[in-house]
């Protein structure tokens, strides 16, 4: 499980906007992005965002 401390030091990518743990993903609501989570690690890259409303990846 990804340890909740870390997000008191990493930010969204895109916008550097909070970023909230929600089931397997870090949620960034200004920008409406989720980012997923795989084994444990983050995977932080816009080309990897997925919109909140929607379950494909976003064009970026």
């Amino acid at each position: 499980m990804l340890d909740k401390k870390i997000l008191d030091f990493i930010v969204c990518p895109k916008c550097k906007g909070e970023l909230k743990l929600e089931d397997k993903f870090l949620v960034c609501y200004n920008c409406q992005l989720k980012y997923p989570i795989k084994n444990d690690i983050p995977i932080l890259l816009i080309e990897e965002a997925q919109n909140l409303n929607e379950n494909t990846k976003k064009e970026v």
